[in-house]
């Protein structure tokens, strides 16, 4: 959600659409230290949605590790309109979720990308609650 990070990354390779939810997801730590997310019903995940091009889903997939560290997943999201959309998420294996510390410098990006996309206070508070 970071945009000086995805700067980095992307260079001029993308668009900031918004504020946006992933239903039936939640968040949560990895074995690695990283916040990530996962199927589950009922709950939700705020995050940004982007609008990618070619070049820039190339540089993402080669960051993350797709195939072989996440897989790349299609998913329907909803904007802030209420408008729904067909997105690429990063997901892992659900069996690398349950790690009992975050890696703070990963924390720090997620936290400032979460501020500056203006994503709800009460998300942000719950980020916080994973230091």
């Amino acid at each position: 959600m970071n945009y000086e990070h995805m700067r980095r990354l992307c260079g001029r390779h993308f668009t900031v659409l918004g504020v946006a939810t992933l239903p039936d997801y939640e968040l949560g730590i990895d074995l690695r230290g990283y916040v990530n997310i996962k199927a589950k019903a009922g709950a939700k995940v705020l995050g940004v949605l982007y609008e990618l091009d070619e070049e820039a889903i190339n540089i993402l997939d080669e960051f993350e590790g797709s195939p072989f560290v996440f897989d790349r997943t299609s998913v329907h999201i909803i904007d802030s309109t209420g408008k729904g959309h067909k997105s690429w998420v990063y997901l892992e294996k659900a069996d690398q979720f349950g790690g009992d510390f975050v890696k703070e410098d990963h924390l720090k990006r997620v936290i400032a990308g979460a501020m500056e996309n203006h994503l709800p206070e009460d998300w942000v508070k719950f980020l916080l609650s994973f230091k």
